[in-house]
């Protein structure tokens, strides 16, 4: 299920926290961290996600169709 703007912008807040009070972590451990932390919350708010697609037909008339991106 895809999650909204507001819940991506605290996962990512989330991500850096967490790393930003680790101090068993190099620098660069955190960083490969956050990257993850950070592409799994982008992931959730984009996968799943319900989208409206328009288009025209073959003859010419209006088509509209939900589709979900995965």
């Amino acid at each position: 299920m895809a999650i909204t703007k507001a819940a991506l912008a605290i996962l990512i807040e989330q991500a850096y926290d967490v790393q930003s009070n680790n101090p068993d972590i190099t620098p660069s451990e955190a960083r490969k961290q956050i990257a993850e932390d950070i592409a799994d919350a982008i992931e959730l708010y984009v996968v799943s996600r319900t989208t409206v697609v328009t288009g025209s037909s073959v003859s010419g008339g209006a088509v509209t169709a939900i589709g979900v991106i995965e």
